[in-house]
C-alpha cells in the first residue's frame, strides 16, 4: 500500500506493537504540537488563544462524526469518553442486575473487564467464566452458558493476548435469544478491522483512542463509546454532571435558585465524562486519516508473519484462519530476552501471556514483516 501520509514512528521502527499504541500520522502530531504551543503560549501571556473558540467546542462533535463512520455506525450512538475502561463502566453499572442473574464471559477477557464482571458479582450475579483451549471459545461453549438467568454477554474483541475474533453474530443470536445484552470491549479491533457494527448484535461497546485509531500517547487520549439506537432512552446514566442536564431557570421559588432539570435524552445523557478537546482533536484527524486508507491491510500483514513462522516450525497461540484473528501471539523457547533483544534493535513487539504479540497496521510493511520475523528467528536461535 502506498501510503498518503508520513507515520514518523513507523518509519523509524520495524513496529508490530500497535496493540500496545498505534503510531499518529505526521498531520496529528504537528497539530498536537500547534495546540500545545498555542495553549502554553496563551496561558503564560504570550498571546491570545491562537485556536477558534468554536473550533475546540466542535472538536468532540466533529469525532464523534468520524468515529461513526469507522465503526459503520450513526453519530447519535456514539459519545466521546475519557477511555475505553470509562465507557465500559457506564454499560454495566447502567445496566439491571440482581441476585440471580448471572453474567457469561471468557478466562481471554482483559484484567479490566474481568473487575467489572466481579462488580456484578458483588451486585448478587453469578459469574459464569467460560475456559478457552489453546486461545479460543467456540459458540457451543456459550450456548450451554448462557440461559434465562443471563443478564449480560460480556466479550473482548478480539482477545486482548492473541488476537482471537470471537463468532460475535451467533453468541449475539443465543444472548438475545434469552433477554441477555452483548457488551464488548472493542479496543483491540476498532480502527483494526472493517467492523460494520449496525450489521452485528452488539448492543454496548467502547474503544480507547490510543492504539488503533492513532490518536496519540494514552497520556494524551481519550475514547467513544457506542450504544445501539434502541437501548439509548431505556436506562438512566448512573453518573451525572452537568453536562448530563438541560436546566433552565424558572423563576420559582425552589431549590436550588429555582431551576428546573431535565435530563437530556439519547447518547447525550451519558456524556458526563470530559475529556480534553485536543484529544478529539488528535483523534478525529487520525480518523480521517485510516478512513482514506481503509482497515483491510492489517489482517494480510498478519497472513504473511504466520505463513513465515509456521514454515520455521513455530507454534502459534492465535487460529490460522484469517476470519478467526486480527494479530497473533507466537510461542518461544526465552520470551523476556527476546523482546528485549528485538526492542533493543528498534523490532518492537511485546510479552504477552506466554508467547510474543505481533500487531501490525496498515502502514507497515511486507517488508517490514519478513524482516521482523528473520530477526526473530535469528534472535531465538541465538539465545
Amino acid at each position: 500500500m502506498k501510503l498518503k501520509e508520513k507515520f514518523p514512528l513507523a518509519e523509524k521502527l520495524v513496529y508490530f506493537d500497535n496493540a500496545v499504541m498505534g503510531c499518529a500520522p505526521q498531520s496529528t502530531l504537528d497539530l498536537m504540537n500547534n495546540y500545545m504551543h498555542a495553549l502554553v503560549d496563551h496561558m503564560s501571556g504570550k498571546r491570545k488563544w491562537a485556536f477558534n473558540v468554536e473550533e475546540g467546542k466542535g472538536a468532540l462533535d466533529n469525532a464523534r462524526e468520524s468515529f461513526a463512520k469507522v465503526i459503520g455506525a450513526t453519530k447519535e450512538e456514539v459519545h466521546g469518553v475519557p477511555n475505553a475502561s470509562t465507557g465500559m463502566n457506564v454499560a454495566m453499572s447502567m445496566l439491571p442486575v440482581k441476585k440471580g442473574d448471572n453474567i457469561v464471559s471468557t478466562d481471554l477477557a482483559f484484567p479490566m473487564g474481568a473487575a467489572l464482571v466481579q462488580k456484578a458479582v458483588e451486585k448478587g450475579a453469578e459469574a459464569r467464566w467460560l475456559l478457552s483451549n489453546k486461545g479460543v471459545v467456540e459458540v457451543d461453549a456459550f450456548e450451554k452458558a448462557i440461559d434465562d438467568n443471563t443478564a449480560i454477554v460480556y466479550l473482548d474483541q478480539p482477545s486482548w493476548f492473541n488476537g482471537y475474533m470471537f463468532d460475535l453474530d451467533a453468541i449475539a443470536d443465543l444472548a438475545h435469544d434469552h433477554g441477555a445484552y452483548l457488551v464488548v470491549d472493542a479496543t483491540q479491533s476498532i480502527g483494526a478491522i472493517d467492523w460494520q457494527i449496525d450489521k452485528t448484535g452488539v448492543d454496548f461497546t467502547a474503544t480507547s483512542t490510543f492504539k488503533w485509531l492513532l490518536g496519540g500517547i494514552p497520556a494524551c487520549s481519550a475514547g467513544f463509546m457506542y450504544m445501539k439506537k434502541e437501548h439509548l432512552d431505556k436506562y438512566d446514566p448512573a453518573y451525572v454532571s452537568g453536562c448530563t442536564y438541560k436546566y433552565e431557570q424558572t423563576g420559582v421559588e425552589g431549590p436550588y435558585m429555582g431551576h428546573k432539570f431535565t435530563l437530556n435524552q439519547g447518547i447525550g445523557k451519558y456524556g458526563v465524562f470530559r475529556s480534553p478537546d485536543l484529544a478529539f482533536l488528535a483523534a478525529g484527524n487520525s480518523m480521517k486519516v485510516l478512513l482514506d486508507h481503509g482497515m483491510k491491510e492489517n489482517k494480510k500483514l498478519a497472513t504473511h508473519i504466520i505463513d513465515m513462522l509456521l514454515e520455521r516450525g513455530y507454534e502459534l497461540q492465535t487460529p490460522v484462519e484469517e476470519k478467526r484473528r486480527t494479530y497473533l501471539n507466537v510461542k518461544v523457547p526465552d520470551i523476556k530476552k527476546t523482546v528485549e533483544k528485538l526492542n533493543a534493535e528498534d523490532y518492537w513487539c511485546c510479552e504477552r501471556v506466554g508467547g510474543i504479540r505481533i500487531s501490525p497496521h496498515f502502514y507497515c510493511t511486507i517488508d517490514q514483516a519478513t524482516r521482523f520475523v528473520e530477526r526473530l528467528d535469528q534472535v531465538v536461535k541465538s539465545l
